[in-house]
């Protein structure tokens, strides 16, 4: 590139957006806006954002309008929306966008509902014979007793709106079923449990096609059982990525996407869990493992050639994962080749603003 390019991220509020920022900062022609419905956020503190403003979100019309407006004022040429509920913005309104911007690939609506939507996942793995645990949607007394009848426990029952494992419940048995399905007041999305690990697979897709991909393996549990990773191994796995490919290739997909896999000890092999269809918190490490996966959806934007980029086998720790580790092993602090090269701390020491925003309002959550 011979002159910076504005890059507009739309939604700096969101819970990816700093991890994304960062892997865009490795990029020194990229001058990066920022918008927020929030007034403070870890990225307004970045001093990697450029530009930061506030806006008041208050329905599909008025964003609209401003997105376009922040476009031809600041010359925007890429838009990167990072989290679903702007992507979603974006598929329904991507004819609305002015054409000074190109935004990254986004799959087509039906298949980023399909995606998405626990339940559609299910059903769409079940018609194409894809692997993947036994769920069921219970919406009345006379399905949850038809499910509970057939259904084989452990299961888990999740929240269909909810993200990163939380208000996942693990039921080893029909007596242990909680209060919330007693008495069914709203559909219950249940999943029959898989014993194994978990693996996952991050793809950026042009028509169905997964032009480069990370495989991880998670080494260091987060909060709770069905949180995401604060450590993995980046490793070859060609069952994995065939599996992601062939997902990928039936909806057609476009953009990113963060698959949950997981290894089945029963049938010694692998199943299809859930799909991200956004930025996903680890994509610093993917960077770091090889796959800069913000910059390279960009170049697909501008239409310009993105060649499979073959990545590192290497472990990797976020920085929630460092100070876990060193709670339990104090002398981890010595390791200091480790905890520059491969872990967050080298992005914290260099833009540390944000992560002590983030621990400020934490500390004001818990007070």
């Amino acid at each position: 590139m011979s002159s910076r390019l504005n890059v507009l991220i739309p939604d700096g509020d969101s819970t990816w957006a700093l991890s994304v920022l960062q892997c865009l900062s490795h990029i020194e022609d990229y001058k990066l806006f920022v918008l927020s419905n929030e007034k403070r956020t870890a990225t307004k503190y970045s001093k990697y954002t450029a530009y930061y403003k506030f806006y008041e979100r208050s329905n599909e019309a008025s964003w609209l309008d401003i997105i376009n407006s922040e476009v031809e004022t600041n010359s925007i040429s890429v838009i990167l929306p990072i989290a679903e509920a702007e992507v979603l913005f974006f598929i329904s309104n991507r004819s609305k966008i002015s054409r000074t911007a190109k935004v990254i690939p986004l799959p087509k609506l039906r298949d980023f509902e399909t995606a998405i939507n626990k339940y559609k996942l299910s059903e769409f793995c079940k018609a194409h014979n894809i692997s993947h645990p036994r769920s069921f949607l219970i919406a009345s007394e006379k399905e949850k007793q038809d499910v509970l009848s057939k259904i084989h426990f452990p299961i888990l029952i999740k929240p269909l709106s909810q993200k990163g494992g939380d208000g996942i419940e693990k039921v080893q048995t029909i007596s242990e079923i909680p209060e919330r399905l007693e008495h069914i007041k709203s559909p219950a999305f249940v999943q029959e449990y898989i014993e194994g690990y978990d693996i996952d697979c991050s793809v950026l897709c042009q028509d169905g096609e997964v032009l480069t991909y990370t495989v991880q393996k998670g080494n260091l549990p987060g909060h709770n059982e069905f949180a995401p990773q604060l450590g993995f191994d980046f490793l070859q796995n060609e069952e994995v990525i065939n599996i992601a490919k062939e997902v990928m290739s039936l909806l057609n997909w476009f953009g990113v996407a963060h698959l949950d896999m997981r290894f089945d000890k029963a049938t010694n092999s692998y199943c299809l869990i859930e799909i991200n269809a956004r930025f996903w918190g680890s994509i610093d490490g993917s960077r770091h493992a090889g796959v800069n996966f913000p910059h390279l959806a960009i170049q697909c934007a501008l239409k310009q050639p993105v060649m499979v980029h073959a990545f590192n086998n290497l472990p990797y720790m976020r920085l929630k994962g460092v100070l876990k580790y060193l709670k339990r092993n104090p002398l981890f602090l010595f390791k200091r080749k480790f905890l520059l090269e491969q872990t967050e701390t080298k992005s914290f020491l260099k833009d540390p603003l944000p992560t002590m925003y983030k621990f400020r309002e934490w500390l004001g959550r818990q007070f």
